[in-house]
């Protein structure tokens, strides 16, 4: 297995920080750190999205000893003097360097490019990788299969085929390209009027510079010119640009190990010149942390002792740690057209053998419901795919009858693996096109969200860069950008081909490197058993879609815009002027300036008119404006976000509203949707809820069915902390929040008041959250005495409740994780941040999380096993939407009621629990009506 070597570009990296597009910083003693923040941010974020093993710094010596002046005395002579406060960042970010133990590399004489080249030429090869931190073009013939570039502006690697790509030459032809192109910044001849891209056509025509001057005779006249003319310097112009490889630099690799960087020794500079945030970020070192480690190590060993009764599973790797087996994957690949019955007929009988394959689908649109489907890719080994196209104007292409008649029987075959990334949308557009999908499916995103659930993309392009060094073909390669952004359709199919092929093989790759250890782990159950399985159950619910009464709607937002109108007009006249209302320079001029409020609050820009200060406000002073600004924002939101855009949803082929769900969505994994988004259907006031009113059943001889977990969270924190009066009281089905009011506040049920139960209920749902006695005294009136007074009698009366808490924090703390009811793991990565903010929100996401996530869990096995019982036996019930805890169906109106007896049944039996599951449901013409 490879390990990698990142080498840093250390003047170059340097200057580009100092040129990043970000405010002037400084220490709080005055000295800029711009440079200095960018540069160490880089060297963070390297050493935790690309996990090296080893990491040095390569330093030019000086300008004016290099070699290169003995060639060409004007070689760099002429640059600009660095920026005033340049040199003062640049010897910090250094010293900061050597006081970590980053080995610093020089050589006089050379400069850092020729130590960084004849670093590669010694030691890249199959076992370890070179990286060079630096997107500097002097450095692209150095590239090779273990010799990589990488762009810290983009995180991307620089790899011989991104460089064919994306500047036409081969490494090998980089000192060539040079040589044609010259550096004015350098002060190395080239070509007159010859830029990249006409030197990337003239060696693809001629292959090297010599070959151009040998060929001048075929070049334009004025090119012919400039060719001949430079021809006695192209000798000096190549020894200018071709690293050295023997440059005397000694290197011990072992020094290189990055556990043996010493942050305890950078962290006072950068707590000294300001960089808390990075504070934050700074790994720990072997045998204790950059910082003191013991803070808070009492409690940290008593939840660690709490937590050893519970076994530890195998340890599951991040997706940076599966990064290194995949450097011995084949770059690029081998890329087929299939556009003859012959060809198809052929490829079709080497698919019948193979018991799994990765299918790609290539679309006009990015909606499956409305998407025409243009080809499909199909890959089963790393380095090879195969494009089938339906649609183009270049051919030849198969008809969608040979597709069906073909393919069809394949993706019908229940016994063969479909793997996919984001394969819903793949299989939806193959069942629009008459070729539904069959058979266990494998979904690489989510296989990538289950084991590193916190990556800021699981796109396909991002999942290839960071696990498997690779750089896709984008889009916008194809089909260009703006006005004149073609199809994918009018592009060559060749390139069409090598796109989407390459999207097939890469699909394909990130399968074989995430099954293993999903297969092996305690992650097993939840990714076979309940996200690949409600894969078809949201395909199925996407697909029929939930109609919408447009009608009420277009009502509705009449109605809105008549009450807008009217609060407008009185704003104005309670205001004095007319203005902008929805403008917060205007708004702020009135309230602040003509009305003579106080400012709550700056941003960067302006003074604040936010909901919160709005709200403040209104506290303070009274004013009726206040009040009556918040309820046209609360308007103008509700009619622009729902009533105005859900009938702008309506599909016209279905008349219904298709929402796209996400299983990627959330970090608790709880399901998300776009398209539009209705998991945020307002609930909380009743012109809110009117919204639901317009969610109807598809036929006017159905009802709606909605079915509610009843206080899920709260069963599943009894069930976790195992509090027997908790457990008791749900097993009565007793008024929990009138049950804990009582016995909080000691007195018989009977006795317990309205503010009493609305206290404990606060403290109840707010429990899992966090709840302190600030956030209870805000919410329910109270004191803040009171309130701490409550919450201590609280833990007091439930003290398993204190003790799950503390057990929550502790595996957080001990592993860097917590788990769901069923195994689904969260990092908490500032479970042991120094910064006492940012660590009390960490414990209280390992809270939530535990429980959220396990809701989460619940209600996704609910959905898999109603879903298989609709089938098996054939129940005229039909999933509409999950918002949250609640499932939306709709059924036959005389089979309504005994159809909602059997979702009641299944959600209530999805998982056994040491609590009763209490489902709620109710049945009416439309989702209001049955909430």
């Amino acid at each position: 297995m490879a390990q990698t070597l990142y080498l840093i570009d250390g003047h170059a990296q340097i200057y580009r920080a100092y040129f990043a597009p970000f405010a002037t910083l400084r220490a709080p003693s005055g000295e800029p750190t711009r440079a200095t923040h960018v540069f160490w941010q880089m060297v963070l974020n390297i050493l935790k999205n690309r996990r090296p093993q080893f990491m040095a710094m390569a330093l030019d010596v000086s300008d004016e000893t290099v070699f290169r002046r003995d060639i060409h005395a004007e070689y760099k002579a002429h640059r600009e003097p660095p920026p005033e406060d340049l040199p003062i960042q640049r010897d910090r970010i250094i010293g900061m360097a050597e006081a970590l133990g980053l080995p610093i590399l020089r050589a006089p004489g050379f400069e850092a490019d020729d130590i960084m080249a004849t670093l590669a030429a010694r030691l890249a090869g199959p076992e370890l990788h070179v990286v060079l931190v630096s997107k500097d073009k002097d450095l692209e013939q150095l590239l090779g299969p273990h010799v990589s570039m990488y762009d810290p502006g983009k995180d991307a690697l620089i790899t011989p085929d991104v460089l064919l790509r994306e500047k036409g030459w081969r490494p090998e032809q980089a000192v060539e390209a040079q040589i044609l192109t010259g550096d004015s910044v350098d002060n190395v001849p080239g070509v007159p009027g010859i830029g990249p891209k006409t030197a990337a056509k003239l060696l693809e025509k001629y292959g090297t510079a010599l070959g151009v001057i040998e060929h001048a005779h075929e070049l334009s006249p004025k090119q012919r010119e400039n060719v001949l003319a430079f021809a006695p310097s192209i000798e000096t112009a190549r020894s200018l640009v071709t690293l050295r490889k023997d440059t005397p630099v000694d290197f011990d690799l072992d020094a290189a190990r990055v556990e043996r960087l010493r942050w305890s020794a950078v962290v006072p500079i950068m707590r000294k010149l300001g960089m808390r945030r990075m504070l934050e970020q700074v790994p720990a070192e072997e045998g204790g942390g950059a910082e003191e480690q013991g803070r808070g190590s009492d409690r940290g060993a008593d939840r660690n002792r709490s937590s050893e009764r519970r076994h530890e599973p195998p340890p599951v790797p991040t997706l940076a740690q599966l990064r290194a087996p995949a450097l011995e994957q084949p770059e690029g690949g081998r890329y087929h057209l299939v556009g003859t019955a012959e060809e198809l007929a052929q490829l079709v009988d080497a698919l019948r053998a193979q018991p799994a394959f990765a299918i790609d689908t290539e679309t006009s649109g990015t909606h499956p419901l409305d998407a025409d489907l243009l080809g499909v890719s199909l890959a089963w080994r790393p380095g090879e795919a195969y494009y089938l196209p339906v649609q183009s104007i270049f051919g030849p292409t198969l008809s969608l009858e040979q597709l069906r008649s073909a393919l069809g029987p394949l993706l019908a075959d229940g016994s063969k693996l479909k793997v996919g990334h984001h394969v819903k949308y793949d299989a939806i557009v193959l069942h629009q096109a008459g070729m539904p999908v069959a058979g266990p499916l494998f979904d690489t995103m989510i296989a990538a969200f289950v084991l590193d659930p916190l990556q800021t993309s699981f796109r396909l392009d991002s999942l290839a860069a960071r696990v498997l060094n690779h750089t896709m073909i984008p889009i916008t390669d194809l089909i260009g950008k703006g006005r004149d952004q073609l199809r994918l359709d009018q592009v060559p199919l060749a390139h069409v081909a090598e796109y989407s092929g390459e999207d097939a093989d890469y699909t394909w790759r990130l399968h074989a490197l995430f099954e293993p250890h999903l297969r092996g782990s305690e992650l097993a159950s939840l990714f076979y058993d309940v996200e690949m399985p409600l894969v078809r159950v949201l395909m199925d619910m996407e697909r029929h879609g939930v109609r919408v009464d447009v009608e009420f709607l277009q009502r509705m937002s009449r109605q809105l815009a008549a009450r807008i109108g009217q609060i407008t007009d009185e704003i104005h006249r309670l205001a004095g002027v007319v203005f902008n209302i929805d403008s917060p320079k205007q708004l702020a001029e009135v309230l602040f300036d003509r009305l003579g409020m106080r400012v709550v609050r700056r941003t960067a820009t302006t003074r604040s008119t936010d909901a919160d200060t709005l709200e403040t406000l209104a506290d303070e002073t009274g004013h009726p404006v206040l009040r009556l600004l918040l309820e046209h924002r609360e308007l103008q939101k509700l009619r622009g976000t729902y009533v105005d855009a859900l009938p702008r949803e309506v599909s016209k082929r279905t008349g219904r509203v298709h929402t796209s769900y996400h299983q990627t969505g959330a970090v608790t994994g709880r399901l998300s949707s776009s398209e539009p988004n209705l998991q945020n259907i307002p609930v909380r006031t009743d012109l809110g809820r009117e919204i639901r009113r317009a969610f109807i059943p598809s036929d006017p001889g159905q009802r709606l069915i909605v079915a509610d977990y009843s206080q899920v969270e709260l069963r599943i924190l009894a069930h976790f902390s195992g509090d027997e009066q908790l457990r008791r009281a749900f097993a009565d089905d007793e008024d929990i929040h009138q049950f804990v009011a009582a016995q909080v506040n000691g007195v018989p049920p009977e006795q317990v008041t309205r503010e009493m139960r609305g206290r404990a209920k606060a403290v109840n749902f707010g429990i899992v959250y966090g709840q302190t006695a600030f956030g209870l005294a805000q919410g329910t009136g109270m004191s803040r005495n009171e309130a701490q007074q409550f919450i201590d009698n609280y833990f007091r009366r439930y003290p398993r409740i204190r003790g799950f808490i503390d057990q929550c924090i502790a595996q957080a703390a001990e592993h860097g994780f917590v788990r769901t009811i069923l195994g689904r793991r969260r990092p908490i990565p500032d479970i042991q941040s120094r910064n006492r903010a940012a660590r009390a929100l960490a414990e209280r996401l390992a809270v939530n999380t535990v429980v959220q996530g396990s809701a989460a869990d619940l209600i996704k096995v609910a959905m898999v096993q109603l879903h298989r019982r609709i089938e098996r036996d054939r129940l005229p019930l039909r999933m509409l939407l999950q918002v949250h805890d609640e499932l939306v169906c709709e059924a036959p109106s005389a089979e309504a009621e005994a159809m909602a007896r059997v979702v009641a049944e299944v959600m209530g039996g999805a998982m056994e629990m040491s609590v009763p599951l209490k489902v709620e449901t109710h049945v009416g013409e439309n989702w209001l009506e049955a909430k």
